[in-house]
């Protein structure tokens, strides 16, 4: 009788370890266009807009992506070889694709800024902490890798 029970226990533990694990809830932060939606209260026309240009935004950032991730696979190869030409010209190109990459972000915020109210802008922060993805309401003081260097100062 004890073996069978035994037996049984390790039946029942084997079926529980096989079965998948049980979703949780994503604990990471919502994505951008919810968060303004929550943080800004953006109207329904806002929420539109904003989606429509995140879109736009995700096109156009699209072969971005893979473009850069091929600069370094491509950068690792010159480092492993050695080959100090390719590496300069790899970082060239990486800076280039950075650059575009920076010029759609912060054309899309410019684009997400003008739909905002006077006092929606205000929220945003006096850094656009919100449209960057900084400090949300609540949760902490001003990021300080937004706020103006002084003059002359050692980064």
């Amino acid at each position: 009788m004890k073996t069978c029970c035994f037996a049984l226990s390790f039946l029942a533990a084997g079926l529980l370890s096989a079965q998948p694990p049980t979703p949780r809830p994503r604990m990471g932060p919502p994505g951008l266009e919810q968060r303004l939606t929550r943080d800004l209260g953006l109207s329904a026309e806002q929420q539109n807009k904003v989606h429509t240009t995140l879109a736009e935004s995700d096109v156009l950032m699209s072969g971005t992506r893979q473009k850069m991730q091929d600069l370094h696979t491509a950068m690792t190869a010159a480092i492993k070889s050695g080959n100090t030409d390719q590496i300069d010209r790899i970082s060239q190109d990486m800076a280039t694709l950075h650059q575009q990459q920076t010029a759609v972000h912060a054309k899309t915020m410019a684009k997400i800024y003008s739909t905002l109210t006077a006092d929606q802008k205000a929220k945003a922060g006096e850094n656009l902490e919100l449209l960057m993805g900084g400090p949300r309401p609540g949760f902490g003081g001003p990021n300080p890798r937004m706020r103006p260097k002084a003059p002359g100062a050692v980064q």
